[in-house]
C-alpha cells in the first residue's frame, strides 16, 4: 500500500493507489516520473550502516598532530541535476530530515532553489561561482568552493561589502585536471583565507576520477595527503563520492560525498542492496490496428509481420528517452513485457500491444520499475546507449511532472 505524503511545491503530486487503472499522474499529462520515498530511506540507511561503519583497523585522516580522529563520518548529499531528476527540493527536504550533514549542488542556482524550498542545511556549491554571482550565494549562506586564489580575493570583496563572512570551501586538484587550485597552492591558499577576517574556512576536499579502481583512487589520495598536513584542525576534509564511499573506507576522511548510491542507482550495474527510487510511467492514450506489411512510426523504421495493434503513449525524446532506444527497448503492462516499435518521437512512442488481448486506452505502462515480477532498471537503458545511468536519469527531469510515494519495502 502507497501512503499519501505531503510536501514538494505545486508541480509534485504525491497520491495513494494500488488500482492500476487510477495510477498517480499528472492532471494534465498521462506521463510522469514517479518517486520512491520509502527507497531513498532505504538507500540511506544502507550507506550509513553498511559503508560509514568503523571498519577494524581504519586509521584516522591524516591532520596535523594536533587533531582528533572524528567520531562520526559526515555525510554530503548531493542532490545536484534537480535529484539527479527525482526533484531536488522534495528529496533534500527528506535528507535533512534524515539527519544528512551538508547538501551538495552544482550551481547558485541550484543552491537557492533549495533555499526557497525552506532548506537549512549547509549547502556547497561545488563548481566555481561566477563573480557576479558571489553576492547571491553570500546572500543565501551558501558555501563557495575556491578553485583558484584569484576567487579569494574575490569573494572577500564581496563579503567585506556585505558585511557578511563568508564559508569558503578549498578544492585541490589531485589529478583530474578539471577543477582545483594546485596542491603546491594549498599553503597560501589557506595564509589567505586564515588572515582574512570577511572568510571563514569550511572543509578542504577533492575529486576523484577513477573511484572505483584503487591503484587510480591512492593516485590521488596520496597527493590529497600531503596537502592536508597544514590544513587547521576542524576543518572538515572530504574525498570519497558514492563509489569510493562503498568500496574504501580509508577515502573516507571527515565527509563522504554521495549522490548517484542515494538514488538506488550505480553507473552501469545494480547493487542488490540499494533500492532504485525512480520509475518512469505513463497511460495509454490511444490504440490502433495495424495490418500486416503496414509501417509505423517516423522514417517507417517498423514494419508489422503480423496482424498487430498498437498502443501510444505521451512520452518521447523531449522527456528524456533517448532515440537511440527505438525499436530496441521494453515496456511493462499488466506484468508482460512488450516491444516499443518505430521511431521514438519528440512527444509519442509506440509500444506493440497485440498479445497484451486486455489492454485498453488509460492502462498503466512502466518504462523503468516494475514489479518482483517483472521490471526494468536504468542500467539496461545505459548499457544499449553505452553511457551511464547518471546521464539517462538527468534527462527524465526535462519536462516530465513528479509523484512522491511511500510504501512499505519487503
Amino acid at each position: 500500500m502507497l501512503e499519501p505524503q505531503q510536501g514538494g511545491n505545486a508541480n509534485n503530486l504525491l497520491m495513494s493507489t494500488s488500482n492500476h487503472r487510477q495510477a498517480p499522474t499528472s492532471l494534465r499529462r498521462d506521463a510522469w516520473v514517479e518517486v520512491s520515498l520509502s527507497c531513498l530511506e532505504h538507500n540511506l540507511e544502507v550507506i550509513r550502516s553498511e559503508w560509514l561503519k568503523k571498519k577494524p583497523g581504519q586509521e584516522p585522516s591524516i591532520r596535523t598532530k594536533a587533531a582528533k580522529s572524528p567520531s562520526k563520518t559526515k555525510l554530503m548529499a548531493v542532490v545536484k541535476s534537480d535529484g539527479y531528476g527525482h526533484g531536488a527540493a522534495t528529496t533534500a527536504q527528506l535528507f535533512e530530515a534524515s539527519g544528512v550533514d551538508y547538501l551538495g549542488v552544482a550551481s547558485i542556482d541550484e543552491g537557492l532553489q533549495l533555499r526557497q524550498s525552506g532548506i537549512k542545511l549547509p549547502v556547497l556549491v561545488l563548481s566555481p561561482t561566477p563573480s557576479w554571482a558571489i553576492d547571491t550565494a553570500l546572500e543565501n549562506n551558501l558555501g563557495i568552493s575556491i578553485t583558484s586564489l584569484r576567487q579569494i580575493e574575490d569573494v572577500s570583496s564581496t563579503a567585506k561589502r556585505l558585511n557578511l563572512r563568508a564559508a569558503v570551501h578549498i578544492k585541490i586538484d589531485t589529478g583530474m585536471h578539471r577543477l582545483g587550485i594546485e596542491p603546491a597552492s594549498t599553503a597560501q591558499a589557506l595564509e589567505l583565507i586564515d588572515k582574512d577576517p570577511n572568510l571563514q574556512l569550511m572543509s578542504v576536499y577533492s575529486h576523484l576520477a577513477m573511484a572505483d579502481n584503487r591503484e587510480a583512487v591512492d593516485f590521488q589520495k596520496d597527493r590529497f595527503d600531503k596537502a592536508i598536513k597544514i590544513v587547521p584542525p576542524g576543518t572538515i576534509l572530504h574525498l570519497a563520492s558514492s563509489e569510493a564511499t562503498r568500496l574504501f573506507p580509508d577515502t573516507h576522511y571527515d565527509m563522504v560525498r554521495v549522490g548517484l548510491y542515494l538514488w538506488g542507482l550505480a553507473p552501469n550495474t545494480i547493487l542488490p542492496e540499494l533500492r532504485p527510487a525512480l520509475s518512469l510511467k505513463a497511460r495509454i492514450n490511444h490504440i490502433g490496428p495495424v495490418p500486416i506489411g503496414e509501417s509505423a512510426g517516423y522514417g517507417f523504421t517498423w514494419t508489422a509481420k503480423r496482424e498487430s495493434r498498437l498502443a501510444m503513449i505521451p512520452i518521447g525524446y523531449a522527456d528524456g528517452v533517448d532515440r537511440g532506444l527505438s525499436n530496441c527497448m521494453e515496456a511493462i503492462i499488466e506484468d508482460k513485457l512488450v516491444k516499443q516499435v518505430g521511431r521514438i518521437s519528440m512527444d509519442q512512442m509506440l509500444l506493440d500491444i497485440t498479445d497484451c488481448k486486455q489492454a485498453q486506452e488509460g492502462d498503466l505502462v512502466t518504462l523503468i520499475g516494475g514489479s518482483a515480477q517483472k521490471s526494468i532498471n536504468l542500467c539496461q537503458w545505459a548499457e544499449r546507449l553505452d553511457t551511464i545511468t547518471y546521464e539517462l536519469a538527468c534527462r527524465l527531469r526535462a519536462r516530465l511532472p513528479k509523484v512522491y510515494t511511500r510504501e512499505r519495502l519487503r
